[in-house]
Order: C-alpha cells, then structure tokens, then sequence
C-alpha cells in the first residue's frame, strides 16, 4: 500500500512538472507564430487621382503612403504638397492622389482672369474661357461631338470623361492648336489607348 502511495505522489509530481513546462514555454513559441504569421501577410490599397493607371497596390501590413506612391506611376499636376507620406495604410483604404490648382488666363472679353481653382472643381471646369475660337457646332450631323470646338460640358459627357479630363483637353488645344485627328487626344495626359477606345466612337475632329 505503501508502495502505491508512493507512485501516485511521484505521477503527481511529473504530471505538475509537465504542466509547468508547458504554460512556461508555450506562450513564447506561439506568439512567435502568430508574428510569423503576420509578417507575411500584406494589404491591398486603391490609388486614384492624379495617377497614370489607377488600380489595387499590395503592400507590407506596416506600410505607409510613400510606400504605395511609389508603386504608382504619378501625373505631373500631381499635388504631393497636402499629403503625408508617413502616414500608416490599412487593408481596403482609398488613397486619392490630388491634382495642383490650375489658373486660368485672361478673358479677352473682361480682361479678368478665371481665377484658380483645383483640376475637377467649379472654377476650373469653365466651359470656354480656355477655348480655342469655335470653329463650327461642337456636335457633328451625325451626333458625334467635335473635340476642337466642344466646350467642357459637352466633353464630360463622353464615356471616360470627366471634368477633371475635360478641363485638360481644353488646355492642350489652347496651348497646342486644334486636333488633327480624333487618335490625337491620347496626347492629352491622362487619357491613354483604353480611354481613347471607350470614346472613339463618340468623337470626330470635322463638322
């Protein structure tokens, strides 16, 4: 009796021994695990705005916003100035790259100008203060509408358009002369083969 006494105490004993070494090194290894496990995932992010091809970034869990600008290929009227590259992404955060303020040149007619205002807003979206002179009727007999006399209303209203875009084709025919052909609009920044195809069939460059 006295003998089984003595082997309960002793499995009593191991079976504590074994408990304590457990709670004592389990933790550590699986938190070790779990960062493990953590270090290998990643985030995915959205970049639109001033961008050349907006789309999904993936990204390092601790990434930050200089990490996902560097992945994108950025406009020039990309404003950096009011962003903060420090700043911590999450897992489905939209990131909006905006673009710097556009002035507008003097009206001929008041001497004043347009004033200024961001690529996109009220100001900037003026329909004809940077126009070239109107050549014609900006919608053509057969319904398509005329990108060297349209004015910016009538431009947002072609697929892939819009005011932000519209502004910008306005400028490049103010600053460089009238489109020789519809395909020249990809000479527009911004506006790229998969833009150009949404529209091709809405536009034309004669009466």
């Amino acid at each position: 009796m006295e003998r089984k006494l003595r082997y309960v105490w002793w499995f009593v004993l191991v079976a504590l021994v074994i408990i304590a070494i457990w709670k004592l090194f389990l933790p550590h290894g699986t938190y070790a695990y779990v960062q493990k496990s953590d270090s290998s995932r990643e985030i995915v992010v959205y970049v639109a705005g001033a961008v050349e091809s907006p789309g999904l970034v993936h990204l390092a869990p601790d990434a930050r916003l200089d990490d996902a600008l560097k992945q994108v290929q950025l406009l020039p009227e990309a404003n950096l100035e009011n962003m903060n590259p420090a700043e911590k992404l999450k897992d489905g955060q939209k990131v909006t790259v905006p673009f710097k303020a556009v002035v507008a040149p003097l009206d001929p007619a008041t001497g004043n100008s347009g004033g200024t205002g961001g690529v996109g807003s009220p100001s900037a979206a003026a329909p004809t203060a940077t126009a070239a002179p109107a050549t014609g009727t900006s919608v053509s007999v057969d319904g398509k509408i005329n990108i060297n006399t349209a004015g910016a209303a009538d431009l947002d209203k072609l697929s892939g358009i819009g005011p932000a875009l519209a502004e910008r084709i306005i400028q490049y025919r103010t600053e460089n002369g009238l489109f020789a052909r519809a395909e020249d609009l990809q000479n527009v920044s911004g506006i790229g083969p998969k833009t150009f195809e949404k529209m091709a069939a809405q536009v034309t460059v004669g009466p």
